[in-house]
Parts: structure tokens; C-alpha cells; sequence
């Protein structure tokens, strides 16, 4: 609380420098800003479709990825402040401003003043590129120009300070999203109302153009990727058919699988043919020897006979061509042949059985038929056997033929399946890109400007009044800052609380300063009054006299005048007061004050020995601390001790030293401070309001003590 106190004082006391310096700030700042440009402010809204919209990537009643919406969005905002977009906008704004350039009056693209800033902005060079009936070759005339040189006058003039083409004016555009929507707000703001039109619907076209050539870019280059790798598959897949298919032609291959699985079968159904057919000879050959052992001799004349042997040699080749052929007409007609050769050869054979039987009594008929058979049987069987063995070897061809061709077959089928494979993946993704472009072009046709720019015809509210208060309450509080920590420095001791923070002792009253004005009298009259009744307190009643010491760090502290006050204050209340100074009644330089524990062992002489005697209240003045040390015992003697200090002076290292020793040595703490020469409202702390009582000193002795007064101040 008593910082607070401390605190509140030093600003009531410099309060007309601080309300003064603190109202100039703030007329300063008024001034200031109602000489600012008036700022007009438009701004337009843009449906985008991102939530709400059509999408053909995902299901109508899937849920939202509010992760990607929120992406979209910040994507959108970002394109708008980029300054790519900037960038074109500043250009487009400029070739359309210099079209229409007009130094003599307002039009709908600026106003005159923008006008003549822009005239004397732009460089000859620059209005050479304005093509007047053509914004957008004008356009291009100037991004070329931009693009030629880092440091040409449209460079400086978008990256420098211009207040309505450069990127910083342009990047004060405000871009944000309308709640949870998939709309957003663009605003702009600028001295021109014109020029903020303009710009606000150009940036609005550079970010659609820019949001769908940044998408169409991607999509495009993805496309165009997948249609190419396609090409490449597509060129590398019919190349390897082509092969497949001459590979196939060469070798004679229609269906590999089938044509091996035939060959398989007819090789196994040889095989069983070969052992039917040699089982069948066997019993054939078996049964033909076995007649002709039965026949003996007879059976050389068959065999030596060359009609038999020419028949038999040509029933076997009919056997074998019938074997060979697949055609039933041939069949039959060799068949036929067959028979007729097999009745011939019986001829033959009965020819020679009746002949032998009637000469040399051979066998019977039956069994020369018997044996004719079995020897047809083995010629059948032989012949057949051949054929046979000839497919055999056919078919081990055939199988060695396809053994390599199957692998090669599969290798080549594997490459091209891969081929298909690669081809169906990129098709696949070719599909979903595409799809995406489609979604795209859905979703860029669905930004719609809801809200439009206007020409905003009234300024916008300025903030001047709150400027204003903002510049007086800083003012106010940085001199403020500045006033507490200069008087937190300040080492004189104008009033009771600065005193006791810089001298450390308690402060018992105050004298006033004496202006040579009206009440000045009254004023240190009540002072003393009060003055006298603090220190009358201290007495003690049970002796026959208090004694009070006068003490100053240095000379002409006023020391003199308070003893001398003091008494006049004891002499009205007639308790018989002395008087002992230093000037005339000792002398302070001898050992006997230096080393003296009382006054008496110094103070007394011929002149005051009576009225000390009789005296109740013994005040004694000593001389500086500064000039001659202080008895410290004496201290203890004393009904109070009182240091005089001047107001308006400023406590150094020495008086802190000699403060600190007199405080060490104040056992009873009876050491007080007397402040001499304050103003009225110090003193008035001790004393109550002193004269004049007008409303006004009222008021103002109220807040400079905070409302209290102190007039009984006592530290007991």
C-alpha cells in the first residue's frame, strides 16, 4: 500500500507535465491520421464447389474427407496471395490503368490523383509498350518488358513501396474462408475506390486462371505420360506378336498345346499298335512253323516256287500300302487287290498241293490251306509291323521337333502376357487420370463469384479517435515510467515518503518553505504547533527534564531556527525551556564533547548552569556531523533525537554514511527526521490543510495526500 502511495504521489506531482506532454501526443497522432487517405474497401465472395459440388471420384454417399477439404481450401487461399498471381495482376492492372489514363477527371479505373502519382511513376519507356485499343497485348508488352531485366522500373515498381501496384499494397489482400463452407471471401482495400475495384475483380480472374492452369498442368502432364507409355507398350507388344506369329508360321504351329497332345497320343497309340502287331506276328510266325514242321519237305516246294514267292512279296506290299493309307476308296480298292492276289495265291498253292499229292502222297488239302493262312498272317503282320515302325520314327521327330519350340513358346507367351499386363496397368491408370481431368474441368465450372465487387462509395471508418487514446494512454504511461524511475533515483527528500525511503529513519514533521507569501506565518506557526506536540510526547513525566537533540548532516539545515521555535512552543506552554548551542555554549572541538556520554559533561558553564538546572525541556543544537563526528552516547541521554534535513537537497554517499551511523547507534529509537523547507502539502501531511482554505487548495490537498492527513504523526 505504501508503494502504491509512493507511486501515486510522484505522478499527481508531475501530473501537468504528464497530462501536457501526454495531450500533445495524442493531438499529434489526431493530426496525423485525419491527414491520412480516406481507404475505400471492397470485397466479392466465390462459391467453389470443393464441398458441396459434384465429384465424380468419389461416392454420392461416401463420407467427406474433411482433411482434404481443408487442404483444397488452403490451397485456394494460398493461390490468391501468391506471388505468381500477384504478379499478373499487377501487370494486368497497370496495361489496363495506362489505357486508360486521364489527368483531367475521375473514371471508372482511377481517380485523378492515381492518375497523375501513376504519370509520374512511369517511365517514357513504358508507355511505349501501351497498345491502346488492345489490354491484352498491352498485357503482353509489359510482361515481356518485366521479364527482360531484374532491375528495369517495372521490377523496382512492383517490388518497392508504390501504394497501388506493388507487391506489398497487392499482398494486403484479405482471403479467407466463410465457416465451414466451400465458399471464400476476398476482400482489398486502398486509398482509390476505383483502383480497389478493378483490382479485386482482377485478382478474382488470375486466381481462377491460376487455380485451373496449376490443376490442368498436373492432369495434362499425366495424361499425356500414360499416352505415351501406352504407345511405347502398344509398339513393343505388336512387335513380339508379329514374332510370335512368324515363329509359329515357320514351325508349323496352329495350337501348340493340341498339336502336342495328338502327337503324345498317336506316339502311345503306336506303341500299342507296335506290341499288338508283334504279338500277332509272333503267333503268326509260331503257327507257321509249326505247320511246317508238321508238312516236313513239302513245305520247300512252296518256298521254292516263284509264282508263291512273287505272290507272297505282293500281298506284303499291298498290306503295307494299306496300312500306310488313310482314304476309305483307297482302302476298299487295295482291299480288292488284296483278295484277288490271296485267291491267286491259292491257286498256286492248290496247283502245287495236286500236283505233289498225286506224285509223292503229301498231306492233306487242309493243311497246306492252314499253313497259306498262317503265311498270309505273317506277311499282314510284317507289313504292318513296318508301317508302324516308320510312324514310330515320324513321331519321335515330330517330338523332338516341339520339345524346343514349347519353351521358346513359353518364354515368348510370357513377355507378351507381361506386355499385356504393363499395357492394361497404364490403360487403368490412363482411365483415372483422365477421369480426373474430367472431375477437374467439373469442379473449375463450378467457381461462380456470388457476390461481385463493388465501387465502394463511402470511406472506410478510420480509427483515428482510438489512435489517439492509444497515443495519450502510451504517452501518459511511458513518461510515467520514466517520472517513477527518475524519482526512484532522485535522492532528495521532499516529502515524508521519499524521505523515509532514502534516509531509512521516520519522519516526524515538517517545516514549510518561506516564499514571502500571504499565510506563510500562519502556515509555520501550525507547523511548529505540531512540531512541539509530536515532540512533547516523548517526555517523561517522572523527570525533571527531557532533553532533545538537534542534529544536521551539514551546515544551514535549519537547526538554529527549530531550536529556536521549539522554544517558543515550550515558553507558551510554560514548562521553562534551555537552549544549548554549539555557537556560544560549548565547544565542540574539545575532548570533553568528543568523549562526553551526557550534556553535562560538556554544556555546562557559568552563564546556563542555573537555567539548565531549572529547565524541563533542554534542547540542544549540534554542530554538522559532516564537520564534527557526533557523540554517539549522547543519543541514549536524550528524550529524542532530530536530524534536520533540507527538503531541497539531494542526500550523497557521505550523509548515507553518517545516516547509517547514527542509525546503528540508536538503541532506544528516539531518532527522527525533520524536514525543513517542504511545500504546503508536505507539511500539511502533519500538520492538516493549511491556509488558504479555498475549494481549490481543498481538492488539491486531498489528492496529493490521498485523502489522509497525518497531522499526529508518531512513531511510538
Amino acid at each position: 500500500m505504501k508503494v502504491i502511495q509512493y507511486i501515486l504521489k510522484i505522478l499527481f506531482k508531475s501530473r501537468w507535465w504528464l497530462l501536457g506532454i501526454s495531450f500533445a501526443a495524442a493531438i499529434v497522432v489526431y493530426v496525423y491520421m485525419s491527414m491520412q487517405p480516406k481507404i475505400y474497401k471492397s470485397d466479392t465472395t466465390i462459391y467453389t464447389g470443393i464441398v458441396s459440388g459434384y465429384d465424380v471420384l468419389s461416392s454420392s454417399n461416401g463420407n467427406q474427407d474433411w482433411m482434404a477439404v481443408n487442404n483444397a481450401i488452403d490451397n485456394l487461399i494460398s493461390i490468391v496471395k501468391a506471388e505468381s498471381t500477384l504478379e499478373n495482376v499487377f501487370l494486368r492492372l497497370l496495361a489496363r490503368n495506362l489505357i486508360n489514363l486521364d489527368l483531367n477527371k475521375d473514371n471508372e479505373y482511377q481517380t485523378v490523383a492515381s492518375s497523375h502519382a501513376l504519370a509520374e511513376a512511369i517511365s517514357p519507356e513504358i508507355f511505349d509498350l501501351v497498345v491502346v485499343d488492345s489490354e491484352e497485348e498491352t498485357f503482353y508488352n509489359l510482361r515481356d518488358f518485366y521479364d527482360s531485366n531484374l532491375t528495369n522500373s517495372l521490377q523496382q515498381m512492383f517490388h518497392w513501396d508504390d501504394r497501388h501496384y506493388s507487391y506489398k499494397a497487392l499482398s494486403s489482400v484479405e482471403v479467407g474462408r466463410i465457416g465451414n463452407s466451400d465458399m471464400i471471401s476476398i476482400s482489398y482495400k486502398n486509398d482509390d475506390q476505383y483502383i480497389v475495384f478493378n483490382t479485386l475483380n482482377l485478382i478474382v480472374e488470375e486466381f481462377i486462371e491460376q487455380y485451373v492452369a496449376l490443376r490442368y498442368e498436373q492432369t495434362n502432364e499425366v495424361v499425356g505420360y500414360f499416352e505415351s507409355e501406352l504407345n511405347v507398350i502398344r509398339a513393343e507388344l505388336d512387335e513380339k506378336e508379329k514374332i510370335l506369329t512368324s515363329y509359329n508360321t515357320s514351325n508349323q504351329i496352329i495350337n501348340f498345346d493340341e498339336q502336342t497332345k495328338q502327337v503324345v497320343e498317336r506316339s502311345n497309340e503306336i506303341d500299342v499298335a507296335i506290341e499288338e502287331v508283334s504279338r500277332a506276328l509272333t503267333g503268326a510266325e509260331n503257327h507257321r512253323k509249326l505247320l511246317e514242321e508238321k508238312m516236313g519237305v513239302a513245305t520247300e516246294l512252296y518256298k521254292n516256287n516263284a509264282d508263291f514267292i512273287e505272290k507272297i512279296h505282293d500281298i506284303s506290299s499291298l498290306y503295307s500300302q494299306d496300312s500306310k493309307v488313310m482314304d476309305a476308296d483307297e482302302k476298299g480298292r487295295l482291299s480288292g487287290m488284296i483278295n484277288a492276289e490271296t485267291a491267286n495265291l491259292r491257286s498256286i498253292t492248290g496247283n502245287i498241293s495236286a500236283s505233289k499229292h498225286t506224285k509223292e502222297g503229301l498231306s492233306a488239302e487242309s493243311m497246306v490251306s492252314d499253313w497259306l493262312n498262317a503265311v498270309l498272317d505273317e506277311a499282314k503282320a510284317k507289313a504292318e509291323l513296318e508301317v508302324l515302325m516308320q510312324s514310330k520314327a515320324a513321331t519321335k521327330k515330330e517330338v523332338a521337333r516341339y520339345s524346343p519350340v514349347g519353351s521358346s513358346l513359353k518364354r515368348q507367351n510370357r513377355d507378351i502376357n507381361f506386355s499385356e499386363q504393363n499395357y492394361i496397368s497404364n490403360l487403368q491408370s490412363l482411365n483415372e487420370a483422365r477421369l480426373r481431368q474430367k472431375n477437374l474441368q467439373l469442379t473449375s465450372a463450378t467457381f461462380k463469384t456470388l457476390t461481385p465487387p463493388t465501387i465502394a462509395v463511402t470511406p472506410e471508418r478510420t480509427k483515428v479517435k482510438l489512435y489517439t487514446l492509444i497515443a495519450f494512454i502510451l504517452a501518459f504511461m511511458l513518461l510515467a515510467i520514466v517520472e517513477i524511475i527518475a524519482e526512484l533515483l532522485n535522492q532528495k527528500p521532499y516529502d515524508r515518503l521519499a524521505a523515509e525511503k532514502i534516509l531509512k529513519l521516520p519522519v516526524l514533521g515538517a517545516l514549510p518553505m518561506n516564499g514571502h507569501r500571504e499565510f506563510d506565518d500562519t502556515c509555520e506557526e501550525f507547523a511548529l504547533n505540531q512540531l512541539g506536540n509530536s515532540v512533547l510526547n516523548f517526555f517523561d513525566r517522572t523527570k525533571s527534564n527531557n532533553i532533545v537533540n538537534i542534529i544536521s548532516l551539514d551546515k544551514e539545515e535549519g537547526k538554529s531556527y527549530i531550536a529556536e521555535g521549539l522554544r517558543d512552543y515550550f515558553e507558551k506552554l510554560d514548562t521553562k525551556p534551555a537552549v544549548v548551542s554549539w555557537n556560544k555554549d560549548f565547544d565542540a572541538s574539545s575532548k570533553y564533547y568528543l568523549m562526553s556520554s551526557s550534556i553535562y559533561d560538556f554544556a555546562i558553564n557559568e552563564d546556563n548552569a542555573e537555567l539548565l538546572s531549572e529547565a524541563a525541556a533542554i534542547i540542544v543544537e549540534y554542530p554538522p556531523v559532516r564537520n564534527v563526528p557526533f557523540p554517539t552516547k549522547l543519543l541514549a541521554s536524550a528524550a529524542i533525537n532530530i536530524v534536520v534535513v533540507d527538503a531541497e537537497r539531494s542526500i550523497n554517499g557521505i550523509d548515507h554514511i553518517l545516516l547509517r551511523q547514527l542509525r546503528e547507534y540508536d538503541k532506544k529509537q528516539n531518532l527522527y527526521v525533520i524536514l525543513n523547507g517542504a511545500d504546503k502539502d508536505s507539511v500539511g501531511l502533519f500538520t492538516g490543510i493549511l491556509p488558504p482554505y479555498t475549494t481549490r487548495h481543498k481538492i488539491r490537498f486531498s489528492m496529493w495526500n490521498l485523502g489522509s492527513t497525518d497531522a499526529s504523526f508518531n512513531r511510538g
